[in-house]
């Protein structure tokens, strides 16, 4: 017990020393703002600063990133009416933004103007196999229409009468089962976590009903926060989502020790050490949820005394953490925006291939700890379970500190 606590100790010291720039969510995404009046279509292409540092790979070395933008936006983003490309209309003006964004203007002109136009988009999918574009299109005095570019799907076609996209609500569907699938498997918190989950048991049974809780939890978080109903603090989330991987990895780890109260007493030290840093600098977390937080802690430490109690409390803790999860996969989904003439289908999608996602890493896991459990390195499981849940605990005090102080 004490070699345990002393080295997650030193593990969690490190994720302290380390907890910056706390981002677990690296998606590669761009954005667009599409209006066109009187044949003259206006664009504004913003895209983060770090996915342009990718494009030398294609375009060759630039003196700015404003210049590599502008050079990758003249290949690629292409306006068709009546089969007829149309023309540019001067430079494109790239202005890199103190917010770490790369924004360019273009303008176009369309000479024949059709029934239809066709915007084709193949922007950094060259360099970005799974890069995701989310574009709003205004037409005329039409509504607003939203859009998603993807590798295999990099155009799209609007009517100039209605101002509306001509995509089925398949398609809608298909997108968004592709986005949730793609953020469950880059948001390494998420992953974490369950992880975490899969150390607290081994039975097929138990370890489906802790995977049911959590999709059970962040199914309606997801469902609420999307819809507008709640509109919880983004970042306050994303600290909260590194507190639930530190607390189950902890609770793994100690399940068959006897003196649970020194975990007790470290995480809950923890929590509050952080609460006064975070209300004195000015945190992301207010004092209210600190309380609860402190308070849930300590419950949550000593109630749960072995095993046999963690698993039968698992499903009900999973659904718990799960609805703060939920949240975590709003804020994704809120920023790309859901499509008004598919909410519905467009929501179920994001929440199916965030399952499709979480079922693949369940079974990758299953699997690879069965085939090692066939080899000679089955000797060494305590091992590596401990060194799993230290690490966990490590990565979750790294997103929880940096998060909540907001560093």
């Amino acid at each position: 017990m004490r070699n345990k606590i002393r080295y997650s100790f030193i593990l969690a010291l490190l994720g302290l020393l380390f907890s910056s720039n706390a981002d677990a969510h690296q998606l590669s995404r761009s954005f667009s703002k599409w209006e066109i009046n009187n044949k003259e279509v206006s664009v504004t292409f913003t895209v983060p600063s770090r996915q342009v540092t990718l494009l030398p790979v294609i375009e060759g070395q630039s003196s700015s990133l404003e210049d590599l933008l502008t050079s990758h936006l003249k290949k690629y983003l292409k306006v068709f009416t009546s089969s007829t490309e149309c023309e540019r209309q001067g430079d494109i003006k790239s202005i890199y933004g103190n917010n770490n964004y790369v924004r360019s203007e273009i303008k176009f002109y369309c000479e024949n103007f059709s029934n239809n136009l066709v915007i084709r988009n193949g922007s950094f999918f060259p360099v970005s196999i799974g890069h995701v574009h989310f574009a709003r299109i205004k037409i005329e005095d039409n509504e607003w229409q939203e859009n998603i570019f993807t590798s295999s799907r990099q155009e799209a076609v609007f009517s100039l009468e209605t101002g509306e996209s001509n995509r089925s609500r398949l398609e809608i569907f298909i997108d968004y089962v592709f986005l949730g699938f793609e953020h469950i498997l880059e948001g390494y918190d998420h992953l974490a976590f369950l992880l975490a989950i899969l150390l607290i048991t081994f039975q097929f049974r138990k370890m489906l009903l802790s995977i049911t809780g959590f999709t059970l939890g962040h199914s309606i978080t997801l469902a609420l926060a999307s819809l507008g109903i709640i509109q919880p603090s983004g970042p306050a989330v994303e600290a909260l989502i590194g507190f639930t991987i530190l607390l189950v990895a902890y609770e793994a780890l100690t399940l068959e020790e006897k003196r649970k109260s020194l975990f007790a007493i470290f995480i809950t030290l923890l929590v509050l050490v952080v609460a006064v840093i975070s209300l004195t600098v000015g945190g992301t977390i207010n004092l209210l949820t600190w309380i609860g937080l402190i308070i849930f802690t300590l419950s949550y430490s000593f109630l749960l005394e072995d095993r046999k109690q963690a698993e039968k409390a698992n499903p009900i803790i999973t659904i718990i953490f799960g609805l703060i999860h939920g949240f975590g996969f709003a804020g994704v989904l809120m920023e790309l925006g859901l499509p008004k003439d598919g909410l519905v289908v467009g929501l179920l999608g994001f929440n199916i291939g965030v399952e499709l996602g979480q079922i693949l890493v369940v079974f990758l896991a299953v699997f690879s700890l069965y085939m090692l459990g066939k080899t000679y390195l089955s000797r060494y499981k305590s091992i590596v379970y401990d060194l799993t849940g230290m690490l966990l605990i490590a990565l979750g005090v790294y997103w929880f500190v940096g998060r909540a102080l907001g560093i």
